[in-house]
């Protein structure tokens, strides 16, 4: 179901329902740095983007995006 659609048969705006079932952004950050390291450790472990991808469940696309932004957080380090 789509968040328009949840809002149309619950009676609310778009913004109630993605207020409601969005992650607290302490959440939202924790869970995104454990998906950037879960990335660089994959490849880094010698497997490919598609099984990277897979251990993941998620797209190759986002797999490499998570791996290119950990690597860019870690330049911003040093």
């Amino acid at each position: 179901m789509t968040q328009k659609a949840m809002a149309e048969k619950f009676g609310v705006s778009v913004s109630t329902v993605k207020n409601y079932i969005s992650l607290p952004r302490e959440d939202y950050l924790k869970e995104a740095e454990e998906k950037r390291c879960l990335a660089f450790n994959l490849r880094s472990s010698g497997l490919k983007w598609k099984e990277v991808a897979e251990k993941m469940n998620t797209s190759e696309y986002s797999a490499i995006a998570y791996y290119r932004r950990y690597l860019a957080l870690l330049e911003k380090q040093i």
